[in-house]
């Protein structure tokens, strides 16, 4: 290898390790999130140290860290292996940025606030930093938190069951706001 060539073999091989870290997190919290699924009512917590029941050779966390590990994998920004690059490596620093909504994360990657060496501090603080959000009319504001709840969630489904069940209840929903609107006199628009 040339002289020349060998500071970018080195830091091609340093970040693609790099992003293996956090998509070793991701992958762990995905493979929760999956067990999770697949187990028998109970039978998930006998993963973790400390359970009564637990299995020989249980994972070196607990049952905490596994619903912060999840919560990561679920995140769409934080999962999205595009970022990676541009993530803090530590799990800690990670589950503190689910605490912010996608575009929160995405404006921090842009403006650099968020990086690789963002520190669990540091992501906290944009976490309670006061983000100057416009009031929203009611109607603006549920459809948001309502959008929020089922791109928080969707990640978690895995089986045609388990997506049939929440369509079915979002179908169910939506029978009851039609209902709502009859009752208030409201005809729909659209």
């Amino acid at each position: 290898m040339a002289k020349n060539q060998q500071a970018e073999y080195w830091a091609r091989k340093i970040n693609a390790d790099w992003r293996k870290s956090v998509e070793t997190v991701v992958g762990v919290g995905k493979t929760l999130i999956e067990a999770k699924s697949k187990c028998k009512h109970g039978e998930f917590l006998r993963m973790f140290k400390g359970n009564d029941d637990s299995v020989d050779d249980p994972v070196p966390f607990g049952e905490k860290t596994a619903e912060r590990l999840m919560s990561v994998a679920s995140h769409k920004v934080l999962s999205n292996g595009a970022h990676a690059h541009h993530l803090p490596q530590s799990w800690m620093t990670l589950y503190e940025l689910t605490h912010l909504d996608d575009e929160q994360i995405i404006a921090g990657i842009k403006a650099g606030e968020i990086n690789p060496e963002t520190t669990r501090a540091q992501a906290s603080s944009l976490r309670s930093d006061p983000v100057e959000k416009p009031v929203l009319p009611a109607h603006e504001e549920m459809a948001a938190a309502v959008k929020n709840a089922v791109t928080k969630f969707v990640g978690r489904l895995t089986t045609a069951d388990e997506f049939a069940y929440v369509r079915a209840r979002i179908e169910s929903l939506l029978s009851f706001l039609e209902e709502q609107e009859s009752e208030n006199g409201v005809g729909r628009t659209g």
